[in-house]
Parts: C-alpha cells; structure tokens; sequence
C-alpha cells in the first residue's frame, strides 16, 4: 500500500464543507431551474444530479418519464442516488419546520449526531433556524481524506 502523508488528513469545520460543495451545488440547480426553459438536456441534468446520463436514462424509462420538465426534474430527485438528491430528499422531510433539533440536523447532513449535539450545547440551544445554521456549522468539524500519495 502507498505511504501516506500527515497531510492526507485534515480536520474541517462543517461551514467549509457547505459554502465549498454543497451550497453551490443547491445554488446551480436552483439558477438551472429558474433561468432554463424545459425540456432540459439530459447531460445538464445529469451533471446537476451528480450522476451518469444512463442512470437517468434508466430511471426515466422505469418512471415512463418521456421530457424533462421541471416536474420531472423532481421525479429524477426523488430517485437518484446521488449526494445532492439524498440531501434534498431529507431536507424535504423537514419542509414545514421552522426550527431544526440536533437530530433533524444530523440527519439532513449526515453528520454524526454527538459532533451536532455537541455544537448545539456549545451555542446553548435546543432549535437552530435555517438563517444560524453558519454559527451551528462553524463549530462541527469532520475529517477530510486528501488522497495524495507520496513515494
């Protein structure tokens, strides 16, 4: 097996992780969205999606989806496996919320739920708003793998 460096891995806060990969991510799907008129090309979505043409392909035929339409944009959310699609699938399951316990947090983010509780005993709070979850975020730190190897 290669050697790995001590700089292989690192600790990041959890804010890092969404100003960085996913709020992006929610930002260009929702830009697609609102400036793109449907049908939508299949390779657009799939890049949105983060997941292979033929995976939509696939699923659109066991749908007996025939255009990509916004409402069928949200079908193929429902049903791909991808990060962003799991992460909106549980952020639906919350939609009526107006606050977050550790548990919804956790769950959302998959993030594990002691590091979360443990954020929210920091900021001594039992619920979190979406507009504080940056402070919440702030203090929930997770490893990150940077896969180089030296020689």
């Amino acid at each position: 097996m290669d050697n790995f460096s001590s700089e292989c891995i690192s600790l990041v806060s959890f804010d890092r992780i969404y100003h960085q990969n996913i709020r992006p991510k929610l930002e260009e799907i929702d830009i697609f969205l609102k400036s793109t008129a449907s049908p939508y090309d299949l390779h657009a979505v799939a890049h949105l999606l983060a997941v292979q043409p033929a995976e939509i392909l696939e699923t659109m035929a066991t749908l007996h989806i025939t255009v990509l339409d916004k409402i069928n944009f949200f079908n193929l959310i429902f049903h791909m496996p991808s990060y962003i699609c799991k992460l909106i699938r549980r952020q639906w399951q919350y939609s009526r919320q107006t606050t977050y316990s550790a548990e919804m947090i956790a769950d959302i983010y998959q993030i594990n739920i002691h590091k979360v509780e443990s954020a929210f005993r920091e900021l001594d709070i039992q619920y979190i708003t979406e507009d504080d979850l940056n402070e919440l975020f702030k203090r929930i730190y997770t490893t990150v793998f940077n896969m180089e190897t030296i020689s």
